[in-house]
């Protein structure tokens, strides 16, 4: 039966290929506090900012501040929703989270909210994977039973594999090509064994061999 599920999901993946998400070097991490960048940080916040800010757990707070300042303006650019979304993820998800290009977070909002579930439950191979699928893919694999997904991934995975190894460049062997043929009405270049039927390798425009004469060389055959 896996072998019949493997055999369909190798047609899944197709031409995708994975861009491995670059890690960024300031994460979610609460010990990362500067009282300088804490203050300028938090002074940069409008008055409904603050408030937000303010609302929020101290360890969230202390996160937040240890953001580089284009990750602070990001994260004001999200809906209030995807914000109180963010702080309920573990810390793991959101040290993640950051370290994705700014392209993938900002895919990973316009998925629906069972793509986003699903993604967090995949292993870390399974989620380098995700972000090499089409949307029809991703929808594809959301829609089979959790027999076919395991089948589906070990299927990915093998072509992403086998489509990262080096390729062997094997060295041909040696041939000796012939000498191609004369074309009708030619012949070939007098030489070596080649003395009848041949060319003589002036008259073939060669810079070798016997210069013909222009002259003949003794009395004409009728006064000898």
């Amino acid at each position: 039966m896996k072998t019949v599920l493997k055999a369909g999901a190798a047609l899944l993946l197709g031409t995708a290929t994975i861009a491995a998400p670059t890690i960024a070097t300031a994460q979610d991490n609460p010990s990362m506090v500067n009282s300088v960048k804490d203050k300028r940080g938090y002074d940069a916040l409008d008055a409904a900012q603050k408030a937000e800010y303010d609302s929020w757990a101290e360890e969230y707070q202390t996160s937040y501040l240890g953001w580089p300042a284009n990750y602070q303006t990001e994260f004001w650019t999200y809906p209030v929703d995807y914000r109180t979304s963010y702080w309920g993820w573990p810390a793991d998800y959101r040290t993640a989270y950051w370290s994705w290009p700014s392209d993938y977070r900002t895919s990973y909002w316009t998925w629906p909210s069972n793509y986003q579930s699903y993604y967090w439950d995949l292993t870390d191979e399974q989620q380098a994977a995700w972000w090499a699928l089409t949307p029809e893919q991703r929808g594809k694999i959301l829609a089979m039973t959790p027999e076919q997904q395991l089948a589906a991934w070990d299927s990915i995975n093998a072509q992403i594999t086998a489509s990262q190894e080096p390729e062997t460049v094997m060295a041909s062997s040696t041939t000796v090509e012939p000498a191609p043929a004369a074309r009708t009405g030619e012949y070939p270049i007098c030489g070596g064994d080649i003395q009848d039927s041949c060319i003589q390798p002036r008259e073939a425009g060669k810079n070798y061999g016997n210069v013909p004469l222009d002259y003949w060389p003794g009395k004409p055959a009728s006064e000898m």
